[in-house]
């Protein structure tokens, strides 16, 4: 910079600021102690607290479900004559699944404990297993569409190569999402299409979904254990099971349903 003398002026030397300590005082370091436990138990508190508000809503359903059965037991009867079943023929213990392809808790099932169930029960030839169309209306409007489009790829004998890849969160059973599966399951798209314009499935369905709520179900998934007759193909309930339940609980609901038909 030029002064009106048109001379610089002199610039004193500076030393150089000395770099700021940036280390945590011990102050800071003791609050830091504090506060990590205090936020780890908060984040535990509240996985706790969702947890339990699951299964206090479950064990609701389990009640009420119970409650129901009790008013019913060994005079409801299910028909399964055409129904979607694994297992031996000859095994007259039948596990009946009503189930929302949309629903969290019966995504939580198929994925974590039905390949047990498979493995340890139908496999062995201790149980039928049958598959019933649940979704709800109000809660996953798509799941409609989801469990028509299953039963129209039924109708060329897949329904299980379609089954096992429709449980998925809601939004994702578009129209071009269950074209897609239908042709990863090996499906004509042809009829398959017909089916679906139709809306051929659609009684199959709500039919499904009236006998449920006929048997006392209030949420998915819901399940029947009962003995198959083989003359009918009727399956007498003795016991129920209300949502996403481990599979120690589906082995004593057989093992009881077995001593009564023993008996």
């Amino acid at each position: 910079m030029q002064t009106e003398s048109g001379q610089a002026p002199a610039v004193a030397s500076v030393p150089p600021a000395s770099k700021p300590d940036t280390r945590p005082t011990g102050r800071v370091s003791s609050a830091l102690a504090l506060l990590l436990p205090a936020l780890c138990l908060v984040a535990t508190t509240g996985f706790w607290w969702e947890t339990r508000t699951e299964l206090t809503a479950m064990r609701a359903q389990q009640r009420e479900l119970i409650d129901a059965l009790d008013a019913i037991r060994g005079s409801a009867t299910i028909d399964i004559s055409g129904d979607p079943a694994l297992g031996s023929e000859d095994a007259l213990v039948t596990l009946i699944e009503f189930s929302d392809y949309e629903c969290p808790f019966c995504i939580r099932h198929f994925t974590q404990t039905m390949a047990a169930i498979d493995e340890k029960l139908i496999r062995t030839g201790r149980i039928q297993y049958v598959f019933r169309d649940f979704p709800i209306a109000q809660l996953h409007p798509a799941a409609i569409g989801a469990h028509r489009a299953t039963r129209c790829a039924a109708e060329q004998g897949k329904f299980w190569e379609m089954h096992t890849k429709m449980f998925s969160p809601a939004g994702t059973h578009t129209a071009e999402a269950l074209e897609a599966h239908a042709t990863a399951a090996g499906v004509s798209l042809a009829p398959y299409r017909e089916c679906v314009t139709n809306a051929r499935s659609a009684a199959s369905v709500q039919a499904s979904v009236d006998t449920a709520v006929q048997l006392g179900a209030n949420g998915t998934p819901a399940f029947f254990v009962g003995i198959r007759d083989p003359k009918t193909n009727h399956v007498r309930i003795l016991q129920g099971l209300s949502g996403a339940q481990p599979f120690a609980e589906f082995e004593k609901v057989i093992a009881a349903v077995e001593a009564q038909q023993r008996r």
